[in-house]
């Protein structure tokens, strides 16, 4: 990893003399005046150590590289340098008007109702889709997905979800992939075991509520992907070391998926009740498993980590994909209905346990990053 406008950092820093009494960090064998120098902008603009911190540790400077500074960790290094850089004029620039956060900072309090009354909307789309087609047929349907889709990509460009220049190639297409096997992957595998085709139509009404329920998925999103930023911030200044951020985000990051993961439960059980479909373990196990995949897929997107996050909606569709071959050869190990469970199930855990992992770092919450534009 390269600092911004430096060398690559080396596996520990040259050490320099021991510093004499009037050399004592000023004179030219002082190890950190070329750090100060590099990292000058973040330095100045920093609101408190741990900040220049982050921004250290998304520049692959570790405690290692630290000691090679005369320092213990980042965290050390990053109050020296704190400590040392004058931000007087540069503060005074960037301090906001009365009564607004800081820039780059999200707003306190939760997201503004209308907000979320907006990532409702594919889901209503897709509900009124559902509902219509069932009286005036098919010709609804094909109205009802381009204009879900074009929702979907709307509010995705908007608020806490949005990842601006973050995006990884193939993201989009196993979406796809995945929502498209959620609505008839069950039903394509027990057409390929049996050698027939599809009973009742395209359309059932526990897909298209599976569906529906899915497609409402964005209004909890953002609002956990909100709270989460804004709870996740406000430790980077009572926070004293990197280590203790990272204690107090990964218990907030764990509980935003489980929160997540019981609204897209009551979403899934009020859609399947409205549809007169039976709420079963089966039948809520796989659109939650993979809201649950989405989600934290995105999540890792909006922090700066989409190629993970493709790799493991990937690695879900390709399971999905063995899944048909292994239907269409007979040799299906598990039923249908728990195929989607399975594969999104298994990638949803692994991509939780990689999360707790990087997005418990300063470096993934940036201050100067605004999630909410």
């Amino acid at each position: 990893m390269s600092p911004v406008g430096g060398e690559p950092w080396p596996a520990e820093a040259p050490s320099a003399p021991e510093p004499t009494k009037g050399n004592r960090r000023r004179g030219p064998a002082d190890p950190v005046r070329g750090l100060m120098h590099r990292h000058a902008a973040l330095c100045a603009n920093a609101v408190d150590p741990l900040e220049i911190a982050a921004g250290l540790e998304a520049q692959g400077v570790t405690d290692r590289v630290a000691g090679g500074f005369r320092h213990r960790d980042v965290f050390g290094l990053a109050e020296e340098l704190y400590a040392r850089v004058p931000r007087g004029a540069v503060r005074a620039e960037a301090e906001p008007p009365a009564g607004q956060p800081p820039a780059g900072q999200p707003p306190a309090g939760p997201l503004p109702g209308p907000r979320i009354a907006l990532h409702l909307v594919p889901g209503a789309i897709c509900a009124a889709g559902a509902v219509l087609g069932r009286a005036w047929g098919p010709a609804v349907v094909v109205i009802a997905v381009p204009l879900t889709l074009a929702a979907m990509l709307a509010i995705l460009r908007a608020g806490p979800l949005r990842a601006p220049g973050r995006l990884a190639a193939g993201g989009a297409l196993w979406t796809c992939w995945l929502l498209g096997f959620a609505v008839y992957g069950e039903r394509t595998l027990d057409a390929l075991s049996a050698g027939g085709g599809f009973a009742g139509g395209l359309f059932t009404p526990a897909n298209t509520a599976a569906l529906t329920a899915i497609t409402l998925a964005p209004a909890p999103a953002a609002w956990c992907a909100h709270r989460f930023a804004a709870k996740a911030r406000a430790h980077l200044g009572p926070s004293r070391s990197l280590e203790e951020f990272a204690g107090a985000v990964r218990p907030l990051l764990a509980g935003t998926l489980g929160l997540f993961l019981l609204a897209q439960l009551a979403l899934l059980g009020a859609a399947f009740t409205a549809a007169g479909v039976p709420v079963t373990p089966v039948g809520l196990a796989g659109p939650a498993a993979l809201s649950l995949l989405l989600f934290t897929a995105r999540l890792l997107t909006v922090h700066g980590f989409p190629d993970v996050a493709v790799a493991a909606t990937g690695t879900a569709c390709a399971i999905e994909a063995l899944a048909l071959v292994a239907a269409f050869l007979h040799r299906t190990p598990v039923g249908p209905a728990a195929i989607p469970a399975v594969a999104c199930g298994c990638a949803a855990l692994a991509l939780a346990a990689y999360a707790l992992g990087v997005l418990s770092r300063a470096s993934a919450h940036n201050p100067t990053h605004d999630l909410e534009q």
